[in-house]
């Protein structure tokens, strides 16, 4: 009750699908449930371009914020201090979401983040950083006064594809050379599975069962106690 939501919007099939469902689901609730405020981080790189998202967030008449940022531009001159470029993009991008919760008085930030997203997140924690861990479904920052959820956490990728260009929603191509010109290892985790889940069809169903304790805070707590004890 009373919650006010900003949606973090890339324009991506996934985030314009979560974008289309809450503002199916205002509706259904008591006036002042929920609002609902959306916002965009433009990185500045030629590669993506989100600036069409700013007609059509009008054309709906939701309260629309349009982040323009230097974060390339801070990347190339040297502020990496070790991060891969998407792991600095991703930290400073999420930091001016949350920057603009509270300056628009936002309690929950709202992303978009699905079940393949959680699973490759998953392997990848697994193979290459040896550590059990995902995206979470809820959490709080750590200064407490946000709220960050990821409400498509049981839904798949191929259902916000689907949904998004059936609907014919504008979706915006990401097309960061950083993520996308060499094969990564997000790449070598998604089409392994692909191939697995050609041969074992419920295998999403049982990974979402195995990630549902990892989905929350708590467990981190958990898993590190149990490794400094062993």
């Amino acid at each position: 009750q009373g919650h006010r939501l900003l949606l973090g919007l890339s324009g991506g099939k996934d985030s314009l699908t979560l974008l289309h469902c809450l503002l199916a689901l205002q509706p259904r609730f008591p006036p002042g449930f929920f609002s609902l405020a959306a916002a965009t981080v433009d990185p500045g790189t030629a590669a993506y371009n989100p600036r069409p998202l700013i007609a059509y967030m009008a054309g709906l008449g939701v309260e629309y914020h349009y982040l323009e940022t230097s974060i390339m531009s801070s990347a190339e001159g040297g502020s990496l201090q070790g991060d891969s470029l998407c792991a600095f993009c991703a930290r400073l991008k999420r930091g001016a979401l949350y920057a603009c919760c509270r300056e628009h008085n936002k309690n929950v930030l709202v992303l978009g983040q699905h079940l393949d997203d959680l699973a490759e997140s998953f392997l990848m924690a697994a193979m290459f950083n040896g550590r059990l861990s995902t995206m979470k479904a809820k959490y709080s920052v750590n200064e407490g006064d946000l709220k960050v959820i990821r409400p498509l956490v049981y839904t798949r990728e191929r259902q916000t594809r689907d949904f998004a260009y059936s609907q014919g929603m504008p979706v915006i191509a990401e097309n960061c050379p950083a993520c996308f010109e060499a094969p990564k290892e997000r790449v070598h985790v998604k089409k392994l599975l692909l191939r697995e889940e050609q041969l074992f069809p419920t295998l999403f169903r049982s990974l979402q069962s195995a990630l549902l304790p990892l989905m929350s805070p708590a467990s981190q707590d958990a898993l590190n106690g149990a490794r400094t004890s062993l």
